[in-house]
């Protein structure tokens, strides 16, 4: 073999050598890269708690307060934060919620995520479900942040609870008791039923009122009164009332001294129930008997 063939097959060996170490150096430089990104902090975020907002036989506010934490020694700034949520698999919200600001750095947060749930909307989208009625839901939020070295970083976070839809309980006149009618003076006793139409227990503390009989209206007040009811429960007020029926009118006057009238009975109620307080207005109409 010709000296000047030894050194060409030395030279290709030798370049063959330095691209395996080269390729084995590259490729321990990615594992070791790999290896920093996948063992550096990272930030973290979880729903310390869910606070129901505002309620109204229209719509309730979901309140979620999100902890997130900063492992790092510069700010974290917030990116965006989108929410999605459903009962049983089934979506009937979703949105994105516009947050600001970053974390301070080596330190944490509590960023307060609004959604509000229209009821007219919930219904129309789960099948079965009335009002009245309380929904477990699924929320999933995804909090994006911008993390130092790692770019926009997804933080998916999940909570499970429970969503009243209220409705108005179911408001009767059963009786009305006479125990003086005079053109001067009459004092009566109204008895009221109510139903709780609700999957979930009320609790009355004030009552406003007006009642008309025979399209003559007879008294309009407030009552204080402390009732509950179970879900799904009733029960009943014994209300007295005192009114001057020569200032209705002598027909008036007339029906009253029957055996009973035609009523109307509407106004508010003011409840608390285990999901917040609620007002709740109610109007009803039927027939009562009057007792002498």
């Amino acid at each position: 073999m010709s000296r000047t063939h030894a050194d060409s097959s030395g030279t290709i060996r030798r370049a063959a050598l330095l691209s395996s170490i080269a390729a084995i150096v590259a490729l321990a430089g990615c594992e070791t890269l790999q290896g920093i990104v996948d063992t550096a902090p990272k930030p973290s975020a979880r729903i310390k708690a869910v606070n129901l907002g505002a309620l109204s036989l229209e719509q309730a506010a979901l309140n979620f307060d999100v902890e997130i934490d900063n492992p790092y020694s510069v700010g974290l700034p917030l990116v965006d934060l989108d929410y999605a949520i459903a009962s049983d698999g089934r979506a009937f919200l979703s949105g994105a919620a516009p947050i600001s600001g970053s974390i301070p750095a080596r330190g944490s947060r509590i960023v307060t995520v609004p959604a509000t749930v229209r009821f007219a909307d919930l219904l129309g989208a789960l099948e079965g479900v009335r009002p009245g009625a309380v929904v477990p839901y699924t929320a999933d939020l995804n909090l994006s942040v911008d993390a130092p070295g790692l770019g926009e970083v997804k933080l998916p976070l999940q909570k499970r609870g429970e969503l009243p839809i209220p409705t108005v309980p179911s408001v009767a006149l059963e009786s009305i008791d006479w125990e003086s009618l005079t053109l001067e003076r009459a004092a009566a006793l109204l008895t009221i039923r109510i139903t709780n139409l609700n999957q979930f227990p009320l609790d009355l503390s004030r009552l406003d009122y007006a009642l008309s009989l025979a399209g003559t209206p007879v008294v309009e007040t407030s009552l204080r009164q402390a009732v509950s009811f179970s879900a799904g429960g009733e029960g009943v007020l014994e209300i007295p009332i005192a009114l001057a029926p020569k200032d209705l009118g002598l027909a008036a006057f007339r029906m009253l001294t029957g055996d009973g009238a035609g009523y109307e009975l509407g106004g508010l109620m003011n409840v608390d129930t285990p999901f917040g307080p609620l007002d709740l207005p109610f109007q009803s109409a039927g027939r009562t008997s009057f007792r002498h």
